[in-house]
């Protein structure tokens, strides 16, 4: 009989907590927190060193922003009723240059911002 509840405890526990980690991160108020990577391309320089400094400032420029204007400027236009203060960019952002052939036949460099920006949007379920 003791194993029998015990069993039963145990298998009530786990099929508790399984639900729980199933579900996104809610932070209240029904807002779920979500992460958005955005790339975000500069014009195209003459050098590879030009791109990169575009890139960097750029990439500067973005960790300068307050909430209201990253969520501006980086949260998809389809996010639904985002809290537009708590908006904020996770640790990694970085900068890539890619090379490109342009129409006259000329090597020009595109620098490439990547950041990961963490918003909290409504949820529409409720």
């Amino acid at each position: 009989m003791n194993l029998l509840v015990k069993t039963l405890l145990t298998s009530s526990i786990l099929l508790t907590s399984a639900a729980s980690f199933a579900q996104p991160l809610h932070s209240g108020g029904n807002y779920v927190s979500r992460v958005y990577h955005k790339t975000v391309s500069i014009d195209a320089v003459s050098s590879k060193q030009q791109a990169y400094a575009l890139g960097a400032e750029k990439l500067s420029e973005f960790e300068d922003m307050n909430g209201r204007d990253l969520n501006s400027a980086l949260v998809p236009a389809r996010a639904y009723g985002s809290a537009r203060n708590s908006t904020h960019l996770k640790e990694g952002g970085y900068v890539t240059v890619q090379e490109i052939l342009n129409n006259q036949g000329q090597i020009e460099y595109v620098a490439k911002v990547h950041v990961n920006v963490h918003y909290q949007e409504r949820d529409s379920n409720n």
